[in-house]
């Protein structure tokens, strides 16, 4: 009998099968290797792009679109005194324009050289043609006496503005002014208009109307003013409706404004309108970008067919995007300020939104220092060669010893140089970084935990030769 356990051997043909089939095995799996390979490189891209997406979007909608975190953001610009030396200059620039000092002068002068020849020349009993001789004769005219009196009058002028728009009271003041343009312009970015009369949309454009403002500026220099204009006489209350209040300045300047008279415009409709969408999206998408890019990460490692590689890959990929986000920023800012018309207005949106994105540029920070450190810990989980060596070197340099290890005599024999190097390097960090509270805690925090090993490296080697000495002396 046959025992039942004898396997019967192979045949040639039975091997050449199997082989054959571990051929087909071995590249089915291969491929699927392969697939889930780009795969993989197509989710880090997607998922990297959206950590820094949804962490910017999380910052903007807690941020941008709430005005009390918006106020603590932008509140180093409103501290700064050459954001209202750039107000001073908006509203005195109106004001002098619309003034036009030399050319009044300039007429009131030239009335009055004519009058004072007709009575010269009544007084004279002169015939007309000898008035006629005397209008030819070049003679000083009060009219030349025009521009250095204008110019004097405008800079005394230019000076009160300034000083009034400096001034403590204004300053105090002017964060409530901003504070409500914030609120109006969310409405604005959210299609939710109500009675803001400081801003509004006419011929297509966004502006801020600043008419009260100049009224208010015009009410110190009205001295100055009636020297050129007696009749001067600015209303108690200048009126917050742009063309009423433009007419009340005109009346009382006796002159005819431009319709754009004392307005910023802030960008035109068609911005506006990709604002409002932009807002809308970002209202009702942020948390589901955030759902999703977790479930990215998730499905990422679970397709990747090399975990630890493709946690490397995401670090940096995280870097890379944060990169190129702040480049995008950076783009999106000059975009801003181009894209606003005044000159002025320009300039104060450039030095706010710089202010404003400081905020996002700490978060970019962080994201950044994050990514760098998932990457390097996924690499250094691989124990490369040259890490395992440093790891036993590093082992053996800090293997306790008599009289300390050999890390601990090399600190403390170089202590001071090495503190002293630790705050040189500490200052050029904080030199590039910015003196910024992200900035300084992160930096702070490190410097403190490398001089406190130095310290300690030196007390473990004190206490070596102490006891040491202890023992030589029984």
């Amino acid at each position: 009998m046959t025992d039942s356990n004898e396997q019967t051997p192979l045949t040639g043909d039975d091997v050449a099968r199997l082989q054959a089939e571990n051929e087909r095995l071995r590249a089915s799996l291969d491929n699927r290797r392969r697939w889930r390979g780009i795969l993989t490189w197509i989710l880090v891209v997607l998922t990297s792009l959206s950590v820094v997406a949804s962490a910017v979007a999380v910052w903007a909608h807690q941020v941008v679109f709430d005005t009390d975190r918006f106020m603590r953001t932008v509140q180093p610009a409103l501290d700064n005194p050459d954001f209202y030396v750039l107000v001073g200059d908006r509203a005195s620039q109106a004001t002098l324009e619309a003034l036009d000092i030399d050319a009044r002068l300039t007429a009131s002068l030239e009335d009055l050289d004519i009058y004072l020849s007709d009575t010269l020349a009544d007084a004279l009993e002169l015939g007309d043609r000898a008035r006629d001789l005397l209008d030819r004769f070049d003679r000083p005219s009060l009219a030349e006496l025009a521009p250095p009196i204008a110019a004097s009058l405008e800079t005394r002028i230019d000076n009160r503005i300034h000083q009034f728009f400096s001034s403590e009271t204004f300053r105090s003041r002017f964060p409530d002014l901003v504070e409500r343009v914030h609120r109006a312009a969310i409405a604005l970015a959210r299609n939710d208009i109500a009675e803001y009369p400081n801003v509004y949309v006419e011929d297509g454009k966004v502006r801020l109307n600043l008419v009260p403002f100049i009224g208010e500026a015009l009410r110190q220099v009205g001295d100055e003013i009636r020297s050129v204009l007696p009749d001067f006489d600015l209303p108690d209350i200048v009126s917050d409706q742009v063309d009423q209040g433009r007419q009340q300045l005109a009346e009382a300047l006796q002159a005819q404004l431009p319709e754009d008279f004392g307005q910023v415009t802030v960008m035109d409709e068609d911005s506006l309108d990709e604002i409002q969408t932009t807002a809308v999206q970002i209202d009702r998408y942020v948390w589901l970008l955030v759902i999703v890019t977790l479930v990215l990460v998730a499905v990422t490692l679970a397709v990747s067919p090399y975990r630890r590689r493709t946690l490397v890959h995401l670090g940096i990929g995280v870097f890379v995007a944060v990169v190129i986000v702040a480049l995008v920023l950076r783009r999106l800012r000059s975009q801003i300020v181009e894209s606003i018309l005044d000159p002025t207005g320009a300039a104060l949106a450039d030095r706010v939104v710089y202010d404003f994105l400081s905020g996002l540029r700490n978060l970019e920070l962080l994201l950044a220092v994050a990514a760098v450190v998932v990457a390097i810990v996924g690499y250094l989980a691989g124990r490369p060669a040259w890490y395992t060596r440093l790891t036993d070197s590093v082992g053996d340099a800090t293997q306790p010893q008599q009289g300390g290890s050999q890390l601990d005599r090399w600190v403390a024999g170089h202590a001071g140089v090495l503190q002293i190097a630790g705050v040189v390097v500490a200052a050029i960090l904080l030199f590039f970084a910015g003196l910024d509270l992200v900035s300084l805690v992160i930096i702070g925090l490190v410097l403190g935990g490398y001089m406190w090993f130095v310290s300690a490296a030196s007390r473990r080697v004190s206490s070596h030769s102490e006891d040491e000495e202890a023992v030589s002396a029984l």
